[in-house]
């Protein structure tokens, strides 16, 4: 099944996407993926679940190009800038889809903590990539 290994790794990467927001791509890469926490109810809409998926598809594309990118850098300097404009490229990519930096993480800390969250939010994302 590899589709579904794709969609798992995609929402896997979504989370150290967002963390570009706030940290360097050293600081993300060394966190590793939250501890499963007791489950909070969630009260998204399907319409945020599926503007959260398209999101977290594009921001997903810009660490890919990222880590691309970062792996030919020359040195610590010219990293720096690319992250930084990774950073930017990542919050629109957020925004440019209706919804805040705040909602996007607001969703994603949710889907880390409730399993039915991610898994509707994995169904999507399998949905639209058909």
């Amino acid at each position: 099944m590899p589709h579904c290994s794709r969609t798992s790794q995609l929402l896997a990467g979504v989370a150290g996407a967002v963390m570009l927001m706030g940290a360097g791509l050293l600081e993300a890469r060394a966190q590793q993926q939250p501890q499963p926490q007791p489950a909070v109810p969630s009260e998204f809409s399907l319409s945020e679940i599926e503007t959260f998926a398209d999101a977290a598809v594009e921001v997903r594309q810009v660490q890919e190009d990222l880590e691309t990118r970062v792996q030919a850098a020359e040195d610590a300097e010219e990293i720096d800038q690319l992250q930084q404009q990774a950073q930017q490229d990542a919050q629109a990519a957020v925004e440019d889809n209706g919804l805040s930096v705040d909602q996007y993480n607001a969703i994603l800390q949710a889907a880390n903590q409730d399993p039915q969250l991610y898994a509707m939010i994995v169904e999507v994302i399998q949905r639209k990539a058909r």
